[in-house]
């Protein structure tokens, strides 16, 4: 039965009834095919679900629970967004002031970057993530400081595209202006006063604790992602570790307006300005500080070599969801969706403009960003992509987009000069 069946059947007399999560819950780790998963549902300042199900390990058969650890991926970023948050609240650094006025190894227009451009993925920056390097504190400021003015395929400000770069130069921002490591850093400004006794981005604190292994799929079977997957240098893109118990820590403080255990630990104003829609996504969609923003309704998800993750919550409805899974390309964000909906009844906005009437000829040409490369080419008003040599027929969907999670950004005068496709953006360049 699909986990949208499930829960609806449920809808009008619970809230995180735990018959009906473990339903949903197993549902979704049989049809994502992974070793293990764990659900966290927050109401008011209480977790009110938390359970581990199936396996941290296929080669141990150790049963996953709401302690062991998991790397979060991209859900990371929320973390790091309000850590420069609370700093420039400490009149450490300016969000809008130039990058270069804090990080002198910045060369050329890198400098001119803002702390507001990076943490909105509107920097103009490259995406690029290595997932595998060096492992000591150093790896980060090295990172930053070999950066060419060349990783700009945009003028900043131009264009929303996710870039992991961008966050990794975030933060940089955040070691210099609290004068610490960066891991050490997010540790004193945000785990240490909520609580988060177990999160950390050091693998060999993590390894510590009960840790759920990444998994991969190979040639149809799921196996132990090894080595493990680690570049320091990266880490403030998605390299977090936290359990299920840790992050709703997290959860109950911003759906409590930074209050946890009668406590206030976060400003306010910190949780409000990290949620405000900073950046308008070519799609339509809206983009905060690290987090994705709808009205009432605010999520990230992550995904990371051997994990998944995702949080959902409404501060209006003082609710949120967390799921966490441990096989790389599984997406546990629908289970966490359907969760939440079924609690709060708020739903992801599904208002979308009609499709545009946009000429195929202005939209056809090469798009690139840094080495890689979008063609898109008009037979006949029919509009065709090609990328990794693989080619796709593009039919219109609502506003400038397209099938494929291809929409394009326009000119002044309706001529195409930008294709994003997903949340990355590529500059035309013919």
């Amino acid at each position: 039965m699909p986990i949208v069946h499930i829960l609806s059947l449920c809808f009008a007399s619970w809230a995180a009834d735990p018959a009906v999560i473990d339903r949903a819950a197993q549902q979704a780790l049989s049809t994502l095919k992974a070793p293990g998963l764990v659900a966290i549902v927050v109401e008011g300042d209480r977790v009110t679900h938390a359970k581990g199900y199936g396996v941290a390990s296929v080669e141990t058969r150790e049963p996953v629970t709401p302690d062991h650890l998991f790397r979060v991926g991209s859900t990371t970023k929320m973390f790091v967004a309000a850590s420069l948050l609370r700093l420039a609240e400490r009149g450490k650094l300016s969000l809008r002031a130039p990058a270069g006025s804090y990080l002198r190894e910045l060369n050329g227009p890198l400098a001119d970057l803002t702390a507001h451009q990076l943490l909105t993925h509107t920097a103009g920056l490259m995406d690029r993530t290595l997932m595998y390097g060096a492992h000591d504190d150093t790896a980060l400021a090295a990172n930053i400081r070999g950066l060419q003015p060349d990783v700009l395929f945009a003028k900043p400000g131009e264009i929303y595209s996710y870039s992991n770069l961008g966050y990794a130069m975030a933060g940089r921002l955040i070691e210099v202006a609290s004068m610490q490591p960066f891991a050490d850093a997010v540790a004193s400004l945000l785990f240490e006063p909520l609580g988060m006794k177990r999160t950390t981005f050091r693998p060999t604190m993590a390894m510590t604790y009960p840790l759920a292994q990444g998994h991969i799929t190979q040639r149809g079977e799921t196996i132990v992602a090894r080595p493990a997957a680690d570049h320091s240098g990266y880490w403030p893109a998605g390299s977090m570790f936290t359990s299920g118990n840790d992050f709703a820590r997290w959860a109950i403080a911003v759906v409590n307006g930074g209050r946890i255990d009668g406590r206030q630990v976060l400003e306010p104003e910190v949780l409000r300005n990290m949620t405000m829609p900073h950046a308008v996504t070519p799609s339509g969609g809206n983009y905060g500080y690290g987090v994705t923003v709808e009205p009432d309704i605010n999520s990230h998800g992550g995904a990371r070599l051997g994990y998944g993750s995702h949080f959902i919550w409404s501060p209006k409805k003082k609710a949120g969801v967390i799921t966490l899974v441990n096989l790389n390309g599984a997406d546990p964000g629908p289970l966490a969706r359907e969760i939440f909906t079924s609690i709060t009844g708020l739903t992801p906005s599904t208002n979308q403009a009609a499709p545009a009437k946009l000429d195929p000829g202005k939209l056809a040409g090469v798009y690139s960003q840094y080495t890689s490369f979008i063609t898109v080419t008009n037979e006949a008003g029919q509009l065709k992509m090609t990328t990794d040599n693989r080619a796709v027929t593009l039919t219109p969907t609502h506003g400038n987009c397209f099938t494929s999670a291809v929409c394009f950004t326009l000119d002044a005068s309706g001529k195409a000069a930008f294709l994003t496709q997903g949340s990355r953006s590529f500059a035309r360049r013919n």
